[in-house]
């Protein structure tokens, strides 16, 4: 009776686990391509593509070392490439898992006494069947969102307000943002800002305050689906205060 050499098996586990998992990876994406109607699908596929590459890590991992590098019986290119794959993708996501720590909340403003108000992009989120109504529920909102991320507030600019909103807009699309509305006379910009990979849609309104000597820039990000957010809103108004306020 034949026996496979050290860690031929877990070799093999390791190198089909990474590849269907990349495939499931790749299928996620079909949500932000449009071949994928169903978000919950693409985030599933996200999700247990994840999961298939934790495992390739562990298993074409324990494989190499039980062969000495080799694989045993099984390909040494493919379980190398593998266990590279799923080291990247498996560090890639530790890293993103703070982001699942923040409250499940999917709607962040500046303002949480006076939040900015949607008006342009309404119809879109209508049109696209929103699972969160446009609206900002205070009750619900801001005290969590204080006690969560206390350096979200408004942005205060030494400059024009016109100088200020046509910075702000600049910034918008810098960040790849979708201008739905800008209407100088308001002072309001609305926007709909798509998520990386699967392309879950948030909707932005900013608002543009003439404040005598100073100029104060409001912000809200709302996601049209889901309970939390995984902290991407919070982390977008972030982004878009630095980039307005860096000189």
């Amino acid at each position: 009776m034949s026996t496979q050499p050290k860690g031929s098996r877990l070799s093999r586990i390791g190198s089909w686990s990474a590849a269907i998992g990349v495939l499931l990876i790749v299928i996620s994406s079909g949500h932000k391509l449009g071949f994928l109607d169903s978000w919950q699908i693409a985030f599933g596929a996200l999700a247990l593509g994840g999961l298939l590459m934790f495992v390739a890590l562990i298993t074409a991992g324990i494989g190499l070392l039980r062969s000495g590098g080799t694989a045993g019986a099984a390909s040494r290119p493919l379980t190398w490439l593998a266990f590279v794959a799923a080291l990247a993708i498996t560090g890639f996501n530790v890293n993103r898992m703070s982001g699942f720590r923040a409250p499940p909340m999917h709607d962040i403003t500046t303002d949480t006494v006076n939040p900015p108000m949607f008006v342009a992009v309404i119809p879109l989120r209508e049109a696209a069947h929103a699972a969160n109504p446009p609206m900002y529920f205070a009750s619900d909102n801001a005290a969590r969102q204080v006690a969560a991320y206390p350096d979200i507030k408004t942005i205060v600019i030494q400059a024009p307000a016109d100088q200020v909103f046509a910075k702000a807009e600049a910034t918008a699309r810098a960040m790849g943002w979708e201008i739905v509305a800008s209407v100088p006379a308001e002072g309001r910009i609305e926007a709909t800002a798509t998520t990386p990979w699967i392309g879950f849609k948030d909707d932005v309104v900013i608002r543009v305050v003439n404040a005598g000597t100073e100029t104060r820039v409001d912000l809200r990000s709302k996601s049209r689906v889901g309970r939390g957010d995984a902290g991407m809103n919070a982390g977008r108004i972030r982004a878009f205060r630095d980039r307005i306020t860096a000189s």
